[in-house]
């Protein structure tokens, strides 16, 4: 993409340009802040003003009438009068005079008994309401009411002599409450209404009175239907005639069902607008006036800059195309008394052509030695993959024309992963030096010993006549092995698993020579390692097969052929049902029952095993119904959990709605695990094994005393049961050492306070000694094996009675 050239001028232009912008722009942010912080000040101020200015007018107009009431009822001596005749033959002479002089528009006189002495109208309903109140309150009342037109309202009760009371309601026009308004802030002031609507707007507005009725109409009948009465209510409005600005506030005076009243404050804002208006313009012309002086300063400062530095842009490509001497010709430098930025830098670049040219050399020199390191393991010193596979092509080649064959061996320490974790990776390379000397010494000199990545080696025979000769090489270094290796203070007893390839066939690939050799290395890592093996066609069936199976249990996945046997757990001494194992099985549909050491493996290697493990858990709950059905209230469905599904943070949730959607308490299930999963994050485990824990779930230890790290935890852990693995139970009468393991392992856990389950109980003498030592729980063939899901039910109705097993063992 082509880019598109600005000379430097033109960026510190553009830069001051944009400075000043935002310079600018702030300046008028906080400059049209302020004035609009002053206009509403100002409105505010305004409303504020006709606020009080209607409350004082409204309390004056309130006293006078009052007080006039009260100082007529003291000339004509009310209270030395038996009746109202006189009040009210002297007030309705007055009558004219208050309409005169107090604006009064109507007058009525109105005993307690509701009677209308005297009504210069008719009596409204709002006129009796304030009456009532006036009679029940025994005081005077004010009421602003409007319909037609507003006026104010006022009740006040006077007593004669016999302590009757009268009520005086006068109306009174607010026409000269306006005019004293306007005459007090100098606004223009209307009393309008609007019907009780949402977003009613300003031109719906009816006048019932105003100081300045044309201007108002045209004012108020503005075509802008964005302009709400809600939005002026709250913050006034600003609306402009005849290139004059006035803001218009609206102040509530009352309500009814249809309407809503309000005192309209009008003032011309048309100086502030002005004045607003100018500022702006002085503040955009001081601005422009000041972009243009800044621009020409920059450029005429920027140009002889921008012109030294394009000639030393055109120099520089001379130093990436190596011509040193023809750069340092050419004149970067001015005469000049004074140096500035642009000399340092014709001065560094000069002498960064020296360091260049020094550089150059140097990296020729260097090419060389770094092509040979690309081919070496930098840690072992050994050649690399990339010379294996340089090596091992050429040998293959060479098969062609020579009557030698090829040899492959492939290496694996075992069980390094252990040092690293155990002792750091730092000893683990150190461990890894040594070890590729010990292979290194076990070749001939025509033989090349590789690391092919990690603790792998791979040794390469180009020139043998047969298979013994790398037997020979294989047996050499299996021997070197035996010798332990001391790093530092400690000492390592390491092995490996050599897997050998071996072929005189010259259309072989080096890629699969390698690949026999490691299918070979696992098959001796598999057979307990420390040990070789030839690689044969029989192998690579065997990883097919397994490649196979991982596809079919995907589909088993799929069409539900799995399915759940359960094998029975006693009491050892009362022979009680204690419970059962769950246990998964396969049965496919053309090769029938697969053993679980075929498909186990595979699973828990599995994205899938989650999956499964979670309809494992739901079948069990549906077959402890089942159990329950047949009266084993008390008998228990041990779960083997996987340790994916262990770590699943969904697990907890899961059994919570089982528990619930089953009605089933969680001390009907014992999960089980295996050690390796428990150790594999203790944290973990534990914060798991104490939620499910508080559920009312119970935890078995599986296969017990087949792990490494268990016994440092086991009063960490809420742990249950502790079943002894079977590979113990079956030796244990024929092998000591398996015998006095089981009988700690029992003697340790009872002292703990949990319970021992013996699996793989399978004679009479092994139950008799299990029993003589204390051992809780029997399961094995020795009672029953694994009961498939379908002849449970059949199973439980024939071998147990009253939750006993039918037979007892002899």
């Amino acid at each position: 993409m082509t880019q598109v050239f600005i000379s430097v001028p033109t960026k510190l232009l553009l830069l001051v340009i944009g400075a000043l912008l935002l310079l600018s722009a702030g300046f008028s942010i906080v400059s049209l802040t302020r004035l609009n912080a002053e206009f509403k000040t100002y409105q505010a101020e305004t409303l504020v003003q006709g606020q009080e200015q209607f409350k004082f007018h409204e309390k004056t107009l309130k006293d006078q009438l009052r007080v006039w009431i009260e100082s007529f009822s003291d000339v004509i001596h009310l209270q030395e009068k038996n009746d109202f005749i006189d009040l009210t033959a002297e007030l309705s002479k007055q009558f004219d005079a208050l309409q005169l002089h107090h604006n009064v528009e109507k007058m009525w006189l109105i005993d307690s008994k509701k009677n209308v002495l005297y009504s210069s109208g008719p009596t409204p309903n709002y006129v009796i309401d304030s009456v009532n109140k006036t009679l029940d309150m025994q005081e005077p009342q004010h009421l602003l009411y409007c319909q037609a037109y507003c006026e104010q309202l006022l009740t006040v009760p006077l007593l004669n002599k016999k302590g009757d009371m009268i009520v005086v309601a006068l109306s009174v026009s607010l026409v000269d409450m306006i005019y004293a308004i306007n005459q007090s802030i100098k606004s223009q002031i209307a009393i309008v209404s609007y019907p009780k609507a949402n977003n009613t707007k300003l031109n719906e507005a009816k006048f019932l009175s105003a100081s300045n009725i044309e201007l108002m109409r045209a004012l108020f009948n503005q075509r802008n239907p964005s302009i709400s009465v809600d939005e002026i209510k709250r913050m006034g409005v600003q609306v402009d005639l005849d290139l004059e600005s006035y803001l218009i506030n609206l102040m509530p005076l009352a309500s009814n069902n249809q309407r809503s009243y309000y005192m309209a404050l009008i003032d011309d804002v048309t100086k502030i607008t002005s004045e607003s208006q100018q500022y702006r313009y002085q503040f955009l012309l001081s601005a422009v006036l000041i972009f243009v002086t800044l621009a020409g300063l920059v450029y005429f400062v920027a140009s002889p800059l921008t012109q030294r530095l394009l000639v030393l842009s055109n120099a520089l490509p001379l130093l990436a195309r190596k011509e040193f001497d023809q750069f340092r010709r050419i004149k970067l430098k001015r005469k000049s008394v004074f140096s500035d930025e642009l000399d340092v830098l014709a001065d560094a670049s000069s002498e960064l052509s020296y360091e260049l040219e020094q550089l150059n050399i140097e990296v020729e020199q260097k090419t060389k030695e770094l092509e040979n390191i690309a081919m070496y393991d930098l840690l072992t010193g050994l050649p690399n993959r990339n010379m294996l596979n340089y090596q091992l092509r050429k040998s293959v080649a060479n098969l062609s024309q020579f009557k030698q064959k090829v040899a492959v061996l492939f290496l694996d320490l075992d069980d390094f992963k252990k040092v690293n974790d155990s002792h750091g990776h730092g000893q683990g390379d150190r461990l890894l030096i040594e070890a590729a000397n010990r292979v290194r010494l076990s070749i001939r000199n025509v033989d090349v010993a590789c690391r092919f990545g990690g603790d792998e080696f791979v040794v390469v025979l180009g020139k043998i006549e047969s298979v013994e000769e790398a037997k020979v090489v294989a047996e050499e270094i299996l021997q070197r092995f035996k010798t332990p290796i001391k790093i530092g203070s400690s000492v390592f007893y390491v092995s490996t698993s050599i897997g050998i390839a071996f072929t005189e066939d010259k259309m072989i690939k080096a890629e699969e020579l390698i690949s026999y050799a490691d299918i070979a290395m696992y098959e001796a890592k598999d057979n307990g390692g420390a040990q070789y093996h030839i690689y044969h066609p029989e192998m690579y069936q065997r990883v097919a097969h397994r490649v196979m199976l991982e596809g079919e249990v995907r589909q088993a996945l799929a069409k539900n052929q799995f399915s759940l046997s359960l094998q029975p757990q006693l009491v050892a001494k009362t022979n009680r049902i204690y419970g059962f194992e769950a246990l998964l099985r396969w049965k496919h549909p053309t090769r029938g029952m697969i053993s679980p050491d075929d498909f186990i493996p595979i699973l828990e290697n599995s994205t899938h095993m989650i999956e499964l493990g979670y309809w494992i858990i739901r079948r069990c709950f549906e077959l402890a119904i089942d159990i329950k059905k047949q009266g084993l209230n008390g008998a228990r469905i041990a779960i083997n959990l996987s340790a994916g599904q262990f770590i699943d943070p969904n697990l907890p949730n899961y059994l919570q709605d089982l528990l619930v959607e089953f009605s089933i308490p969680a001390s009907s299930f014992e999960l089980e695990l295996t050690e390796q999963t428990l150790v594999k994050n203790v944290e973990h485990t534990i914060t798991m094994m104490e939620t499910l824990k508080s559920l009312g779930f119970s935890f078995a230890i599986d296969d017990f005393g087949t792990g490494y790290s268990s016994l440092a935890y086991l009063k960490q852990m809420p742990v249950d049961v502790i079943k002894i693995d079977k590979s113990f139970i079956f030796g244990m009468l024929e092998n000591h050492s398996d015998y006095q393991i089981i009988m700690s392992t029992i003697a340790m856990v009872k002292n703990l306070g949990l319970m021992v389950v013996a699996e793989g109980v399978e004679t009479s003498a092994q139950l008799r000694s299990l029993m003589q030592n204390d051992c809780d729980l029997i399961q094995g063939y020795y009672f029953s094996k694994p009961i498939p899901e379908v002849e449970l039910i059949d199973f439980i109705n024939t071998h147990i009675v009253d939750s006993h097993w039918k037979t007892k063992a002899q």
